[in-house]
């Protein structure tokens, strides 16, 4: 029997080789089930091992958060060259002007309070900073990123912060800009405080201007340290760097508009109480600006429009253009030739003071630049001085084979100007091109009656020196700026589309939506620079030349003048580079097709014809005249305050406007040409000569033909000797008629009258003659033009003189009430005469208004006509009884207008109570009408004349000095002189 310490043993064993096996299975188990989750496991721990390294490596490349504002040590200036790279036109500083050890950052704690409060209501959509650790949503993102998921961006100042301060920084470390902007701002966000963040912000805003934080945007802007900033100047900066453009600078209006806005909003969401925003929205309108500081001393119109350019192609290389061009000191070569800059200057000088004293063209000249280096002025015509001048002279110099900005000199960009004459080959275009009229059509100058811009008015449009030529060809009319032929082509299809074509060659300022017919010679509102522009269109034969850019809108011009040839960094190295010449690579970028071919160069062939323009001005026009065959248009706007000459050749685009600075009109007795004409044709002869530039003229299409057509009528002549002829352009396949307007008959030379067949061969003598359209008729008779005689006989040839002539009242006049009546009987034997009216062109009856006998003649007749209940037109009738038993008589078309016009004078905004200071223009407008045109409208306040309005709408603005109740009274005049009242009582309340 076993012992007991045996049994016990062997008990022992086998439990401990159960819980062997156990222990086995166990390990086996974990082994068989633990194995795959590891397996699984691994890669997401390599995942989140792999997204913690990478935003470690990302947030190791925030620094502190001193370093971040402070300045760079290695900041250059960035440099503009002119065209030859060697000289400085234009520097980009820092506005401070501070040292490097100098400068030192604002605390926020030295700042006004609401500095910071308006700041993060005009940027952080009214919410304090977010500034607290993340890691969890940290790593998500980090996660996601990696994952190539969408990621969420911060908003607001945390984001304008990533963008601009964190990120440049921590480009070289080489890792993703998405990975660097989520880890950067997160890491931002556990490392610093709300309030830190907050002056970080400020300390790097860009407010505009080279203006880099609030310090340097106080003294940019307001002349004085951002500590010492009250409520209003705090609004106005604040509310700058959402968009920095329409700044106190740039656009001071738009800028304290955007100030008061955002006082409002603080108001709204109580950051400021009602009195604080009362106070400040007063002062917000009258906060000095200070301006005169950041104007570059040399071509400061070229510089600012270079700088814009410059930030758009780096922005568009996907560099931050405005922070590179403060900070990063490029060299920039740009495409102003200085010595033309310099040129176009002192010549605009020169002719100011021809026209504004006694004085040559040498002591002109010598007074403009001192040290004798104005030679451009030696092409000037001398010109009498005037009492009104011109002191305010914008010229543009285009290079037409590339689009690039010569030079621009005075105020080019100011879309302020009327276009006037400059529209009439726009007009003339959309007529080619709609088939509606070519080179060789006839076109009317003629008295013709239009719808006016406001219902119940007429338009009657009329060369401003009240001649009219009468039916012409196309070709004069254009070649001489005749603005009644423009207006009837024009009126064909109306405005608009020539409109849409302007905007097309470059009139981006141009409102389709508010033009009639009278824009031709008065209202709208473009720039210097944009006119030039436009016109090296049809210089380029169609093609538009220039740097690319997006269109303001569509159908508007998707390039614009060039003014950058190259920009590279601070060591040198290209960042870019123009290549729009015929042999650049990238050629292609530089142009597009804006018109036919065909079309540019009819303008261009009509706009060139010297022959055809002094054909009808009467003489060559020395101030028009280039030493190159020029495309030129050239005129003046109807109440004379613009003054245009436009002209080019395929190779240059020269652009003159001049005007006075107060807006009253020109006076130039010299002669219209006179205000820019003698600017142009010196700039345009000088650059000729210095560059010794071959004469170059454009090359005619191939849809283009060119026929011999009769004068006026522009048809084809069906025999040799039917018409007088010329040679003229039309559209390939135009369909020309055979002429049947001018007739040749046989006259008998004694009598004037037709030939007969008794007439003798000595006698008989062949007379041409043009037979106007039936619509025209009238007109052609009134202006005394001859007709093929219809009568045969003997008759007596007519006198040499007018027996009879109606000199008062004028041809077409518009009269009423008392209308004075004078006339002349010249010939001896006249018996009696009698002065009679009747209605409409053609009277079917007559009234007599006197008879009486005549005891001599020749003999002055006067008398008074009593029309003051006779309204429309009316033919007035002189008439003569002659010893041989003949009546010999001479009408006169006239317009009766007894009828007053209609006004009424209100607010634009409506009501009669407006509040100041917050408004401290008092917005007058007058409704007027009248049966046939109103000609101008007086306003007055308590009896004193403020000014004068003639143009639609009729509106003037008082400017307030305080409250109280005023009397103002518009008073309205039609052609005749009868005038209209209406008054108007304005209460100004505080507030």
């Amino acid at each position: 029997m076993p012992k007991v310490a045996h049994i016990i043993r062997r008990r022992h064993a086998r439990k401990q080789r159960k819980q062997t096996r156990r222990r086995r299975t166990r390990s086996w188990l974990l082994f068989v089930l633990g194995a795959p989750a590891l397996i699984a496991l691994l890669p997401l721990a390599a995942a989140l091992g792999l997204a913690i390294w990478l935003y470690a490596q990302a947030a190791s490349a925030l620094p502190d958060i001193g370093s971040l504002a402070a300045p760079d040590p290695e900041r250059n200036p960035t440099r503009f060259f002119d065209r030859s790279g060697e000289t400085v036109i234009y520097t980009v500083q820092d506005p401070l002007e501070y040292s490097l050890d100098e400068r030192q950052q604002v605390s926020l704690a030295d700042l006004p309070e609401f500095v910071g409060a308006l700041t993060l209501v005009a940027e952080n959509g009214s919410q304090p900073i977010r500034a607290e650790a993340e890691p969890a949503q940290s790593l998500l993102q980090v996660w996601r990123y990696m994952l190539g998921l969408s990621l969420h961006r911060e908003a607001g100042i945390l984001a304008t912060l990533a963008q601009n301060v964190f990120l440049p920084g921590a480009s070289a470390s080489g890792l993703h800009e998405s990975l660097l902007e989520l880890a950067l701002t997160a890491e931002a966000k556990r490392r610093f405080t709300a309030p830190e963040l907050l002056e970080l912000h400020l300390n790097t805003n860009y407010y505009g201007n080279e203006a880099f934080g609030i310090e340097a945007a106080s003294r940019v802007y307001l002349g004085k340290s951002a500590t010492a900033l009250d409520l209003a100047e705090a609004a106005l900066l604040a509310a700058i760097p959402p968009a920095p453009r329409p700044n106190p600078i740039d656009d001071e209006r738009g800028a304290r508009q955007r100030g008061a806005d955002l006082l409002l909003e603080a108001l709204n969401l109580a950051v400021i109480d009602q009195a604080a925003y009362d106070d400040a929205a007063k002062a917000i309108a009258s906060l000095s600006i200070a301006k005169s500081e950041r104007r570059p001393g040399m071509a400061p119109e070229f510089n600012f429009y270079a700088r814009r350019q410059a930030q758009s192609i780096l922005d568009e290389l996907g560099y931050d253009g405005t922070r590179l061009l403060a900070r990063a000191g490029l060299r920039i070569q740009t495409t102003l030739d200085l010595d033309l800059y310099a040129q176009s200057e002192c010549l605009a000088r020169a002719h100011i003071a021809q026209l504004t004293v006694e004085s040559n063209v040498e002591a002109s000249a010598q007074q403009a630049a001192p040290g004798g280096d104005c030679r451009a002025a030696r092409e000037l015509l001398p010109v009498a001085p005037v009492a009104s001048a011109p002191d305010q002279i914008a010229a543009v110099i285009l290079d037409a084979q590339n689009g690039a900005i010569l030079s621009l000199s005075g105020p080019v960009q100011e879309a302020t100007r009327q276009p006037a004459v400059t529209l009439q080959p726009l007009v003339y275009v959309e007529g080619f091109l709609r088939r509606l009229a070519t080179p060789a059509s006839m076109v009317y100058d003629i008295p013709q009656i239009y719808p006016g811009q406001a219902d119940g008015l007429i338009y009657t449009p009329a060369n401003p020196d009240g001649r009219f030529h009468g039916p012409l060809n196309l070709r004069d009319a254009m070649a001489a700026g005749l603005l009644p032929p423009a207006v009837q082509v024009a009126n064909r299809r109306g405005m608009t589309p020539v409109i849409r074509s302007a905007h097309r060659l470059g009139f981006n300022s141009l409102d389709e939506n508010r033009v009639s017919l009278e824009i031709l010679e008065r209202g709208g509102a473009v720039s210097v620079l944009d006119t030039a522009y436009a016109y090296s269109v049809f210089a380029a034969m169609g093609r538009m030349r220039g740097l690319p850019t997006e269109p303001l809108k569509p159908g508007f011009r998707g390039h614009d003048p060039l003014a950058i040839l190259s920009i590279a960094d601070a060591d040198g190295a290209p960042l870019w580079r123009f290549a729009g010449s015929p042999d650049g690579a990238d050629a292609g970028r530089y142009e597009a097709p804006v018109l036919e071919p065909s079309l540019a160069y009819m303008v261009n062939d009509v706009l060139a014809d010297a022959a055809a323009r002094q054909r009808i001005l009467g003489q060559a026009d020395a101030a028009l005249d280039s030493a190159h065959s020029a495309a030129v248009v050239d005129g003046m706007s109807a109440d004379r305050r613009d003054s245009w000459t436009v002209g080019y050749t395929p190779r240059i685009v020269v652009a003159v406007h001049a005007a006075r600075a107060d807006g009253d009109a020109l006076a130039l007795e010299g002669g219209e040409r006179a205000g820019s004409a003698p600017v142009w044709r010196a700039l345009m002869n000088y650059l000729i000569a210095r560059d010794d530039l071959p004469e170059l003229y454009w090359q005619k299409p191939a849809d283009v033909e060119e026929f011999l057509v009769c004068d006026i009528s522009g048809q084809l002549p069906p025999a040799a000797d039917h018409c007088p002829t010329r040679r003229e352009i039309v559209p390939a396949g135009t369909a020309l008629r055979r002429d049947t307007a001018w007739q040749t008959v046989e006259i008998n030379s004694l009598t004037g009258q037709l030939a007969t067949l008794s007439t003798p061969d000595s006698q008989r003598r062949s007379a041409t003659y043009f037979t106007p359209p039936a619509d025209i008729i009238d007109w052609w008779i009134g202006d005394g033009r001859p007709l093929p005689p219809s009568a045969y006989g003997v008759e007596a040839p007519a006198a040499a003189q007018p027996i009879v002539q109606l000199t008062q009242p004028s041809d077409f006049a518009y009269v009423g009430g008392q209308v004075p009546v004078a006339g002349r009987v010249s010939a001896a034997g006249a018996q009696s005469y009698a002065l009679e009216y009747g209605p409409g062109v053609k009277p079917s009856s007559w009234l007599e208004i006197v008879r009486e006998s005549l005891p001599s003649s020749p003999a002055d007749l006067e008398a008074v006509w009593h029309a003051s209940e006779l309204r429309g037109v009316y033919t007035l009738k002189l008439s003569a009884l002659m010893g041989d038993g003949r009546t010999v008589s001479d009408t006169r078309q006239i317009t009766l207008d007894n009828s007053p016009p209609t006004v009424e004078l209100r607010l634009s905004e409506g009501g009669h109570a407006i509040r100041y200071p917050a408004q401290r223009v008092v917005s007058l407008l007058a409704d007027a009408s009248d049966n046939l045109a109103v000609t101008r409208v007086e306003f007055y306040q308590d009896e004193e004349l403020l000014g004068v309005d003639r143009e639609w709408p009729y509106g003037f603005e008082y400017e307030l000095d305080g409250v109280g109740d005023l009397n103002f009274a518009a008073k309205a005049f039609d052609q005749v002189g009868n005038s209209a009242d209406s008054v108007l009582r304005v209460t100004v309340a505080a507030g």
